[in-house]
């Protein structure tokens, strides 16, 4: 009875009033509270009084009388019976021993079933019906074992009594493993005791294991994950021990303990067992060991297995762990998919045969646990990575892994499916106990293959010429179509006795089809056939050919992640017909939408069944239209859906354990250095904070011998919720903030929102393991390199997780772009996502490069280039967006068992091209975490790259005296001719200040002063014609004969002309605190792209307009506004570094929006309302700049996009983000109606003023267009 029935029986035992699950396990005939003597859920009445009677009771916290340990909840968050839970896995917990002298070094906790559904103590099975009550005489029988294994701490007052019985009440009444006939078993008080020393004693016992579950952490406590099939290996060692003392305790299988402990600690590998926790104990139903099993359980002397530190080949039935030949093929997603090979391994020599052209010999030695080393041919050196997988159908399964281009090995199957030149394979081979089996490298050959009868089902046949035939039709019985996990293309060799040699490909597709084909032997006919599955067993699949003979096989499927494998055993036919000789297949497949490896899923199956991997990988990078829309419904669930964790929630609210797992993950001992900054001779590394001693960044926190931490989190919560930078307080102040404040240092913090948690990774490795971990814990993610962004897109409103990547900083210059060369002429830069402008200049002046940035040497390469990207070459060069040629991301998705799996994708204009699309102006961090950039370099220009500057200053003297406010207006009419006249050789970069400060004393409007300071660059030599026209008609705008002016060979060149803090990061809140992001004081600055003709006939009047705002604030100051002294007179950047100039290219497939792309200048104006920026400057253009805009504003979408851009954008966003794991401010994903940055919750604001409702922003568009 499935527990779903189990639920409704017990629940129809309870009356109506009390049918809602409630109560806890401390619910008996002994409780003194008269309410909780009885509860219909509680299964374990009488070991429950049993509890009481011998006095295991404490005081809660108001003084009740409660039992110890403290009783459990007898339902799960569902409302559902936790005795009817399903078991999934186990949880075996051991702690280090410091408590009790004599007994064992790491001693149990417990052997805690649990389900899949359930986090850490919430939503287990517990107590489950039908366990046995607690048998007392366990405490004698097992008094010696339990006092070495199992003692109990003082620390807690606890006694051996209540500590054991309530362990056996809580999670062993509800042990079950598979039985003979592979349904639940229910183990015994005595085998769960039993089956709990042998896992205690094996982990003591066995230095290697230790290894294998421990690395390098060092914890007081360790929780792996095991499989119930590792745990019914325990019990078998169980089997005929009688013993009670420390001597006769039996070691595992080699066997078992090679595959126990895969699972990683959440489900990475574990296929849930869905085990009835409610069987009733049935001996009969024992688990059986093979009969011709060479294992010794109980051998200690016999087990040398892990000696070798190489759990990648130990195996329990062969005669040796190295000796023998393995069969296999290639694993990854390149490679012709066409060859079979043969690794016989023989003492130190591997040989491999192969009907490729490629055989070879080789000596091999181990390096350390999971590593070889081969030599080959003329001492070729090759780092492999091995690791043994689950035995399969009979047989024993492996990963190999050489690297092909020399050492080292490839860190992770992960990492090595990416890995170019290297060389991945699925290795099997078969046990001694399986019938039928044959391995044998003689049959391996280039040579042309043998004929023999076919040994597969009967089939109607078709030549390799003729590849498209008609469908078979459905007419066997069961479900048609193959169960989903067969879906997709496979790998395959026979293994059953006289099989075919060479690699077949099996392929099932979503409309109920196979075929099976030989790519290297196109002489064997394809095979055709229709497929069905039972409805009572998916593992068994009926496959009928044109001819109407139907065959069965069985399927078995083993996860894992990246790549999985299978058996597929076809057998006698059925309803009486002719039997068929026994074919058995090894296959093996990439898992859909997996990152690195997708051969096997296309559009002719459905992708698997998983639906596309990428939306848009079937249309071009640039048919953006062909984009599907996305629906109000899709569009509602991603608007509203943020399921993070808060600190509120203990059931998924990382622990202090947790978090010490995750930091020993990151390598915490190796030095973190490369922060702290001299001088110029080196380039800055990261941008240095408003004064911060010594120019350091963050602070200094990296001056220490060790440099930064790998980790830093908030101990006391409620520090976390506090500003770390005050407006208030002195630089001291913020040069003494705490590592967890330097940690998280990052520009305008609006709203207060620090990091619970903030990592530096170093690698793929540690942001992998950052990912998962708070994809487990369902944190939001921020992701930050420098933390230059304007608009606290760095932070996360319930703390969460920042990931800062400011230290991956590999370089490398390609003198070809091997994807398409055209595309880069002058080659290519690659570049860690820690990358800083001047960290790039100064690698790309050691090339005589030039690459696309932007004007503040300090901001980070990555961030540029997602947003947008302008810049002093932009004009001539691209923007950042147009010189992207690969990006390479870190993405969190999820297994087949719901469960987080982290994936990395290449993402470029042959990989994942809309992906491609919508980071190159999508905007940062909603993608993933970047681990790597490859973009153009750019030959340096002809004549170099020159320099000027030149400014003028003025008064706001109403009068019409010169450089007064009226000669203001004719300034700007000049200036916008001479915007207008700039070809794609100029990019400028002007700002224009205004000075209130000595207005208050005098309100005189001569007293108020501005200032225009004016740079430009050049790409070219300063005798050019252009150059000296431009520089002459400068002087001419601002009537000022003075310039200063510079030629430079590289850009890093000018960049050590800049003090080192020029571009400092603001740490605090910009806004005071009377000011709250509003449409009164909106942050950051309201920017607008501004077109050629906007530019033409509106720009004066409207900057006109808005000096004029400045003016009636100084006579009549604004309480609203986030100035102290109430004025609006913010400065203005007028930035022409786009790809609107004259000559400029425009290219049209990235994700900006049409004003981004077509603008002449970019206009960023502060403190301005939103209303007077929707009269002033947005009146000038429909877009505003994603990277330097206000954090205040409506219609954002529109604005940095347009809406049919970023619908486009969403749809990317699900496909790619599907658990919305990856979350900023105003980023796609976020809730279009929310113009404040209130995600949770958007307080009630005053009105806004009038928005320029749909129809005027469409005319915009299309204005804009034309």
């Amino acid at each position: 009875m499935v527990w779903h029935a189990q639920l409704a029986l017990v629940l129809a035992l309870v009356s109506p009033a009390t049918a809602w699950c409630s109560g806890k396990s401390d619910a008996c005939s002994s409780n003194p509270i008269p309410l909780r003597q009885f509860n219909e859920l509680n299964f374990h009445a009488d070991t429950c009084n049993l509890k009481w009677n011998l006095g295991c009771t404490n005081l809660d916290k108001h003084g009740e009388l409660q039992q110890k340990p403290p009783p459990y909840s007898l339902c799960n968050s569902g409302h559902q019976p936790a005795g009817l839970v399903p078991v999934d896995a186990y949880t075996l917990a051991l702690q280090t021993n410091n408590f009790a002298p004599g007994s064992a070094k790491w001693t149990l906790h417990g052997l805690w079933p649990g389900s899949v559904d359930g986090t850490g103590g919430k939503n287990q099975p517990y107590g489950c019906l039908n366990g046995q009550e607690f048998d007392e005489t366990i405490l004698t029988t097992f008094g010696g074992l339990l006092d070495y294994f199992w003692p109990t701490n003082a620390k807690f007052n606890n006694t051996m009594q209540c500590f054991i019985l309530s362990e056996w009440m809580k999670h062993g009444t509800c042990a079950v493993i598979s039985g003979a006939d592979g349904t639940a078993f229910r183990l015994s008080q005595e085998d769960y005791f039993r089956t709990a020393f042998v896992f205690a004693n094996e982990f003591n016992e066995n230095p290697a294991l230790r290894n294998q579950l421990l690395g390098e952490v060092k914890l007081d406590d360790v929780e792996p994950l095991i499989s119930t099939r590792c745990v019914q290996c325990a019990y078998l060692a169980t089997v005929g021990w009688t013993g009670t003392d420390m001597a006769s305790v039996p070691r595992m299988s080699g066997d078992c303990i090679d595959q126990c402990f895969e699972c990683g600690d959440f489900w990475d590998i574990c296929p849930p067992a869905q085990l009835e926790s409610t069987v009733m104990l049935n001996s009969s139903n024992a688990p059986r060991k093979e009969s011709d099993s060479s294992s010794n359980n109980n051998a200690t002397a016999s087990f040398p297995l892990l000696e070798f530190a190489m759990p990648a080949f130990m195996s329990s039935e062969n005669t040796s762990p190295w000796e023998g030949t393995w069969r296999s093929f290639g694993a990854e997603q390149g490679g012709s998919g066409k060859f079979e090979f043969a690794q016989t391994f023989t003492d130190n020599v591997l040989t491999v045969t192969t009907d490729s052209p490629y055989p070879q010999t080789c000596t091999y030695e181990r390096r350390g646990p999971m590593e070889l080393a081969l030599r080959c041919g003329d001492d070729h050196l090759e780092g492999c990575l091995v690791q043994r997988l689950p035995d399969i159908g009979g047989l024993e399964a492996a990963f190999l892994a050489c690297n092909h281009t020399g050492e080292p090995a490839p860190a992770s199957f992960y990492a090595a499916m990416d890995m170019e030149g290297c060389g991945n394979f699925l290795m099997f081979r078969c046990k001694v106990s399986a019938a039928d089996c044959s391995f044998s490298p003689d049959a391996i050959s280039v040579s042309k293959p043998k004929t023999q009868t076919n040994t597969e089902p009967e089939t109607e046949s078709e030549s390799e010429s003729n590849p498209k035939p008609s469908l078979v039709s459905h007419f066997q019985p069961g479900i048609a179509g193959a169960p989903p996990a067969l879906l997709g293309s496979w790998r395959s060799l026979q293994v059953s006795a006289n099989y075919e040699s060479g690699l077949a490909q099996w392929n099932f597709t979503a409309d109920g089809q196979a075929s099976l084909r030989w790519p290297n032997y196109p002489s064997r006919a394809v095979q055709r056939y229709s497929v069905s599955h039972s409805d009572e067993d998916p593992s068994l699949v009926l496959l009928a050919s044109p001819s109407g003979t139907i065959t069965t096989c069985r399927f078995q499927f083993q996860y894992q992640p990246v790549y999985s494998y299978a058996v597929l055993d076809c057998g006698a036919a059925l309803d009486n017909e002719e039997s068929t000789q026994n074919t058995k297949w090894a296959m093996g497949r990439c898992n859909p939408c997996s990152g690195h490896c997708r051969y096997s899923c296309g559009p002719e199956n459905d992708f698997c069944g998983a639906g596309s991997c990428d939306l848009a990988e079937t249309v071009e990078a640039a048919s953006v239209d062909a984009l599907p829309s996305l629906s109000d419904n899709t569009r509602a669930t991603l608007k509203d859906h943020h399921d993070w964790c808060t600190p509120e929630d203990s059931d998924c609210w990382p622990t202090k354990t947790a978090i010490r797992k995750l930091e020993q993950e990151l390598d915490p001992t190796v030095p973190r250095l490369g922060l702290r900054w001299e001088s110029f001779k080196d380039p800055q590394p990261a941008p240095v904070p408003l004064g911060s001693i010594n120019n350091q960044s963050f602070y200094g926190l990296g001056d220490a011998p060790q440099g930064v931490r790998a980790l830093y989190y908030y101990e006391d919560i409620a520090e976390m919720q506090r500003p770390c930078f005050n407006q208030a307080d002195s630089y001291a102040v913020w040069n003494s903030a705490s590592d967890m404040c330097k940690a998280a240092v990052h520009q305008n913090e609006y709203r207060n929102w620090n990091p619970f948690i903030v990592v530096f990774p170093l690698n793929e490795r540690h942001v992998i393991a950052a990912l998962k971990f708070a994809a487990r814990h369902r944190l939001c993610i921020a992701t930050s390199g420098t933390g230059h962004e304007y608009n606290s897109r760095n932070s996360c409103p319930t703390g969460g997780i920042l990931i800062r990547t400011i230290l991956l900083k590999d370089k490398a210059f390609m003198p070809t772009w091997p994807e398409d060369s055209t595309l880069a002429p002058a080659g290519a830069f690659r570049f860690g996502a820690g990358a800083t402008f001047a960290e790039m200049h100064a690698f790309s002046k050691d090339y005589s490069r030039v690459i696309a940035s932007g004007w503040c040497s300090t901001v980070g390469m990555v961030g540029f280039h997602l947003g947008g990207g302008h810049g002093p070459f932009a004009p001539s060069m691209g923007l950042g967006v147009d010189n992207v040629l690969e990006i390479e991301v870190l993405q969190v998705g999820s297994n087949i068992y719901g469960q987080p799996v982290v994936h990395k994708k290449i993402a470029s204009r042959s990989r994942n091209p809309q992906l491609f699309w919508a980071m190159r102006g999508g905007g940062g961090s909603v993608w993933g975490v970047v681990l790597s950039m490859t973009i153009r370099a750019h030959a340096v220009p002809d004549g170099g790259l020159s320099h000027v500057y030149i400014y003028q200053t003025g008064t706001f003297c109403p009068d019409s005296s010169k450089f007064g406010y009226q000669w203001l207006r004719g300034m700007w009419t000049r200036f916008t001719a001479w915007q207008l006249s700039l070809n794609q050789k100029v990019s400028t970069q002007p700002g224009f200040f205004i000075n209130t400060d000595k207005y208050n004393e005098t309100r005189d409007l001569c007293s108020v002063t501005w200032e225009f300071k004016f740079e430009y660059f050049y790409a070219g030599g300063k005798e050019e014609r252009d150059y000296k026209r431009f520089r002459d008609g400068l002087k001419d705008v601002l009537q000022n004969e003075t310039v200063y002016e510079a030629n430079y060979k590289s850009v890093y060149d000018y960049l050590v002309s800049m003090p080192a803090d020029k571009f400092a990061l603001n740490p605090v809140n910009p806004l005071p605190a009377r000011s709250p992001p509003s449409d009164a004081a909106t942050g950051s600055q309201n920017s607008v792209f501004v077109s050629r003709q906007a530019l033409e006939t509106k720009f004066t009047s409207t900057m006109m307009d808005v000096l004029d705002i400045c003016v009636k604030s100084l006579e009549n100051p604004d309480d609203t506004s986030p100035d102290v002294k109430g004025y609006r007179c913010g400065f203005h950047y007028l930035y022409t570094s786009l790809t609107g100039n004259l000559g400029s290219t425009q290219p049209s497939d990235t994700a900006i929006s049409p004003g981004f792309r077509s603008a002449l200048m970019l206009w960023n104006a502060r403190t301005l309302t939103t209303q007077q920026s929707n009269d002033t400057v947005y009146k000038l253009g429909p877009n505003s700049y994603f990277s330097e805009s206000s954090y205040v504003m409506h219609n954002w979408t529109a604005r940095y996009w347009g809406e049919k851009a970023y619908e486009q954008l969403l749809v990317v966003k699900k496909a790619h983000d599907p658990g919305n794991h990856f979350w900023c401010h105003h980023c796609v994903g976020d809730n279009p109606d929310d113009a404040f940055g209130e995600p949770l919750g958007a307080a009630a604001q005053p009105d806004f003023g009038d928005q320029p409702d749909a129809a005027t922003q469409a005319e915009f568009v299309k204005h804009e267009e034309l």
